[in-house]
């Protein structure tokens, strides 16, 4: 009984995993195509990490890779771990005036800009008043500058 049980599980995480890396890849281009407009900014391959604040002395580290799509009020993020296998999205939006909080919106509380790296602090509806950094690191001096901008216009 164990036996069987034992040869189903392995290719079944093994499809799983297929299935979620054919998922993403085309909820991606779905919203590249949907949310692109003449002035939005795409990044690709982008070093960092993502920091979620579990309570007292519980912080979840991940290291990933990301791809960004900035447009006028959103952040795009596509976060993919271990570099390679594609994640969930993260909708970052500058302000909830024009828009309802969802699961996959999250309001961008605050943006730290330093000499090679980008905060991106938020408080998701799903942690409970915990935070989550989503730290973008080994940026240029041209993607800096256009965080920076953001940050003079949105006022973080």
């Amino acid at each position: 009984m164990f036996d069987s049980i034992l040869s189903y599980f392995f290719p079944a995480i093994i499809l799983s995993l297929i299935i979620s890396v054919i998922y993403f890849f085309f909820e991606k281009r779905k919203i590249i195509k949907n949310y692109s407009v003449s002035n939005s900014k795409y990044l690709k391959n982008i070093s960092g990490l993502i920091i979620s604040d579990g309570g007292y002395l519980k912080k979840k580290i991940q290291l990933c890779s990301f791809d960004l799509l900035i447009s006028d009020n959103t952040i795009f993020i596509f976060p993919k771990s271990f570099y390679v296998i594609p994640m969930r999205k993260i909708n970052l939006i500058f302000s909830n005036s024009d828009k309802k909080l969802t699961r996959s919106t999250i309001l961008l509380r605050e943006m730290k800009i330093s000499n090679q790296s980008v905060d991106l602090i938020s408080y998701p509806n799903y942690l409970q008043s915990k935070g989550r950094i989503i730290r973008l690191q080994n940026l240029t001096t041209e993607q800096i500058s256009f965080f920076e901008e953001i940050k003079k216009n949105k006022n973080y």
